[in-house]
């Protein structure tokens, strides 16, 4: 793997991370990663503001701190979170000949979308973890599987995944926004949504 991809499949990686629970040593880790990314993107050419990530170690400099904005964000209220799913973003299915009520509306889990990325995961073997077996389209789960095609050099298949996949994240970001969640995972979001659209343009 070329050093590029290496590159962007640790950025993918640590983006993944930072959609999961929090733990205490991926609080620990703000300060590298802060410097990681600047030297990432740098060397990737990506005009990636710093100001996207550049406070993380002290927004997130606890682990009390950073479990709260995560429920806030991704759990409770209810009406005030957001969910980092592709299915909710689509529509649930593309087949004409459902009957269903629900089959043209959005918001919904395990949409065409999500049946799809299970398809990607059987034809490598990979597992969902049981907390996402009602979501196999988590933004978390999708970050990893490109960085598993880049390190795979699977470059092809990479760009037709990320081209069906992950071209929702501005939608995301606007809700991030909309919805007011804390600044640590709002940041997040629009730091994904901007890399992706970089590696879009591909």
């Amino acid at each position: 793997m070329n050093h590029h991809n290496t590159l962007r499949s640790e950025v993918y990686l640590l983006l993944s991370e930072a959609y999961k629970q929090p733990t205490a040593q991926f609080i620990a880790e703000q300060p590298t990663i802060i410097e990681f990314l600047t030297q990432a993107f740098c060397k990737l050419e990506y005009d990636l503001s710093s100001t996207l990530y550049d406070d993380w170690p002290t927004i997130a400099n606890d682990l009390a701190t950073v479990a709260a904005a995560y429920r806030q964000s991704f759990i409770f209220p209810i009406d005030s979170r957001i969910v980092p799913v592709e299915s909710i973003y689509r529509q649930w299915t593309h087949d004409t000949t459902a009957e269903l009520s629900f089959a043209r509306e959005k918001g919904l889990l395990m949409s065409d979308h999500a049946l799809h990325i299970k398809t990607l995961y059987d034809s490598y073997g990979i597992t969902i973890p049981p907390e996402y077996h009602s979501m196999p389209d988590h933004i978390c789960l999708e970050l990893e599987f490109a960085a598993f095609l880049l390190e795979q050099q699977e470059t092809e298949k990479y760009l037709i995944f990320i081209k069906e996949h992950l071209n929702w994240l501005d939608e995301l970001a606007e809700a991030a926004e909309k919805q007011n969640i804390p600044d640590y995972y709002r940041q997040i979001i629009k730091l994904t949504a901007q890399f992706l659209s970089l590696e879009l343009r591909r």
